[in-house]
């Protein structure tokens, strides 16, 4: 356990100024990312027909009708109505048509389902699997985000999409337009991506998924959302896993770099944390769109998606943020949505960010935080239950710094289930280890409490052994949060609990 790197500070203020003044330089523009996004041509938005996301809202566009006056005003006669909205509808289809039959004797295949044709010179067996593949992704957009407006011939929504192995074929024969910049990995422009042949069979389908996630966010026009947010959801959808069925999972929490061979969010976040680089939440909103020539900011804009769409208590509102991606509604719905909790999303933040792990199991390392209370003569002692099977739990008990404790944990508990069943006590498996204490370990953290003097500068980022317990001299002022050390992708197989009893020292 021991030391740990310092807190990721999260300064209310600075999100605020940075979200509010959104499309401006240095503080968390609306521009999409570079790689991504045609220029010059503005950035658009999907408007979505009947959101399904939680809270999201329709948008139409609304024409002006007269103002409620008095029956008797000539301005306003009694008789006039107001006007029906005018349904906004998907721009016409503009994707260029091909001489297939040409195209495939140069060696570019076209491969067609009903969300993408696509044309690529890569194997024909590999090349095939992939349309089904964004069907399903489709599917999976219109699920969280809802429905896509139809145009005007109401057409299916479809994309088209070149995926390059052989880029002086592709240039020769028109299919990478002149004035397209120059991308490393991908790039979009309304419903039309392009992108590289990758090395790994997961990260080929990850980036194309990417890629049809920007087409789906943004072939209505009027998008204005931050960067973080765009990127980070292409990211989040991206990040899939293929059952034996081929029925695909999206916005899964990577389990190894093996299986999400070629990504790599994962090992980056932690590879920045233990340099010492670290970004705090207004720091990931304050990227702008120059700055994902670096892969890393790929990383941390996924990792702040994963995390707040995943969270229990702040799942539901963040899923809500997609309806509001237009004239620079974001920023102000993100400060009402999560300005209140910002002192609780700063902790669990920078806890995930120095936890996180291959299979991290963000539902149950999320925490409910409950400030403690006193322990005085008219309540000199609590008893609180962990469970075996989450992240911290709070104890109940606000702590006084230098002030002395009695605790005392009992129970057994079940750590696995396989090859058999690991039993273990508040003393934890001597025999096996995590983050160098014992499997198993009842350990505690303090999380200091507004108000309070004396409290913790890092809160909840030191760890204490408590054990079986003794006497415990509280570190510093707050509340007392406890948990069975575990690592943080193993808490599922978790059964039990610990049973804490804490009383107050008398003072000499």
């Amino acid at each position: 356990m021991g030391d740990q790197v310092p807190t990721i500070r999260f300064h209310w203020e600075l999100l605020a100024l940075c979200l509010l003044a959104a499309g401006s330089p240095g503080c968390g523009g609306a521009k999409p990312s570079p790689q991504h996004v045609e220029s010059p041509a503005p950035p658009a938005r999907p408007l979505l027909e009947k959101p399904t996301a939680p809270g999201a809202e329709s948008i139409t566009k609304q024409t002006s009708a007269p103002a409620e006056n008095s029956s008797d005003s000539p301005a306003n006669p009694s008789n006039v109505q107001p006007t029906k909205p005018e349904p906004i509808l998907r721009p016409a289809d503009q994707r260029p048509h091909h001489d297939d039959r040409r195209l495939a004797e140069l060696g570019i295949r076209l491969y067609e389902s009903t969300r993408l044709k696509l044309y690529t010179d890569i194997d024909p067996a590999v090349a095939a699997t992939l349309p089904p593949v964004i069907d399903q992704a489709y599917q999976a957009l219109v699920d969280y985000f809802g429905p896509l407006a139809p145009d005007r011939a109401r057409s299916e929504f479809q994309m088209t999409g070149y995926l390059i192995k052989d880029d002086v074929l592709f240039r020769e024969v028109g299919l990478i337009p002149e004035d397209l910049p120059p991308f490393e990995h991908g790039r979009h422009r309304r419903n039309e991506f392009w992108m590289r042949e990758q090395k790994y069979d997961y990260y080929r389908r990850h980036l194309l998924i990417h890629e049809v996630t920007h087409c789906f966010m943004t072939v209505m026009p009027d998008v204005d959302a931050p960067v973080w947010y765009m990127e980070g959801m292409a990211e989040c959808f991206g990040t899939h896993r293929t059952a034996p069925d081929g029925t695909i999972q999206f916005r899964v929490m990577p389990t190894s770099p093996e299986e999400f061979a070629g990504s790599g969010r994962i090992t980056a976040i932690r590879n920045d944390y233990a340099a010492g680089r670290a970004r705090s939440i207004p720091d990931i909103l304050d990227l702008q769109p120059i700055e994902f020539l670096k892969t890393e900011h790929y990383a941390w804009s996924w990792g702040l998606c994963t995390f707040l769409d995943h969270t229990p208590h702040f799942q539901e509102r963040f899923r809500k943020l997609g309806g509001y991606l237009q004239r620079n509604a974001f920023p102000t719905q993100f400060i009402r949505d999560f300005g209140l909790d910002s002192r609780d999303l700063a902790t669990e933040w920078t806890l995930f960010v120095q936890n996180l792990q291959y299979g991290y199991d963000i539902q149950r390392s999320a925490i409910e935080f409950v400030p403690g209370k006193k322990l005085d003569s008219s309540r000199p002692r609590h008893e609180a239950r962990i469970q075996a099977d989450r992240g911290w739990q709070s104890s109940g008990v606000l702590m006084e710094f230098g002030r002395e404790y009695r605790v005392a944990a009992t129970g057994q508990f079940e750590l696995a289930a396989v090859p058999k069943p690991w039993i273990s006590e508040p003393q934890g498996i001597s025999f096996q280890y995590f983050e160098g204490a014992p499997l198993g370990l009842l350990v505690g953290a303090m999380r200091a409490e507004e108000g309070e003097t004396g409290g913790a500068a890092d809160s909840m980022l030191k760890v204490y052994p408590m054990g079986r317990g003794g006497t415990f001299t509280a570190p510093s002022s707050g509340t007392l949060y406890l948990r069975v050390n575990d690592a943080w992708n193993s808490l599922a197989d978790n059964k039990g609990q610990v049973t804490v009893e804490i009383n107050a020292a008398e003072p000499e």
